[in-house]
């Protein structure tokens, strides 16, 4: 069974590289790293010696951004891919395999949840402006790779084919909004943002040590997550 999971992961990577859209989608975060990394390491002087603004406070919220942006991107090609496989009829076939339906889908959701975790990883390392408990850290990563799969299956629930998949995912960067919501002092805005699984990304990095938050944080994912994939169920491929 493992070995048929590697044949099906090495098939989505020759899928991907020959898909244009797909690849600039996984290739476009490790650009992000390098791009936020060359900003944190010029911008907050040039800001506070010119303009006397100092942006260290926001530190949080740009990490948050940057770890939001990668398993979205991620998450996205996911959907793409799973609507191809709508298209053409694959998916149906997948399902009478050893695989089956939920194989298909592990096998599916798996790609993104892997590399978000890597790509978490190093920009939380490349980035290197946070200081994260390493329990707290492992959390973080294994619910911004929970994130790649509630994208990708909100995508493949939203959408009919990749065209109005796109403009769909566009709508889909809503949700990473919600874990700015502090930054406007709104209460019932805070407390609305409690419902989406962005909001507890910043809530785990300014509050690592906060238990409810971690305990909040895994059941706001599993909810999403489990919602999805009952969904999936019920839908059918």
């Amino acid at each position: 069974m493992i070995m048929i999971h590697m044949v099906h992961l090495r098939n989505d990577l020759r899928q991907i590289i020959r898909d244009p859209i797909m690849l600039i989608l996984m290739v476009v975060p490790l650009l992000i790293i390098g791009i936020f990394k060359m900003l944190l390491i010029f911008a907050p002087p040039f800001l506070l010696t010119r303009y006397g603004i100092d942006v260290s406070p926001y530190y949080i919220y740009i990490i948050v951004f940057t770890l939001l942006m990668m398993p979205g991107m991620l998450g996205i090609v996911t959907g793409f891919m799973m609507l191809d496989d709508k298209d053409g009829n694959i998916a149906e076939l997948m399902s009478v395999t050893p695989l089956g339906r939920s194989g298909y889908l592990i096998n599916r959701l798996s790609l993104s949840a892997f590399l978000s975790i890597g790509y978490s990883l190093m920009a939380y390392c490349v980035l290197d402006v946070i200081r994260v408990p390493f329990f707290s850290l492992l959390l973080l990563t294994f619910l911004l790779a929970m994130y790649s799969a509630i994208i990708g299956l909100l995508l493949f629930g939203g959408a009919d084919d990749k065209v109005k998949g796109l403009t769909f995912a566009k709508a889909l960067n809503i949700l990473a909004l919600f874990a700015f919501t502090d930054l406007l002092s709104l209460r019932w805005l805070t407390v609305v943002s409690w419902f989406f699984p962005s909001y507890w990304v910043t809530a785990i990095i300014k509050n690592p040590d906060s238990l409810p938050s971690l305990f909040a944080a895994i059941f706001c994912f599993t909810f999403w997550l489990g919602a999805l994939v009952i969904r999936y169920w019920r839908k059918g491929i």
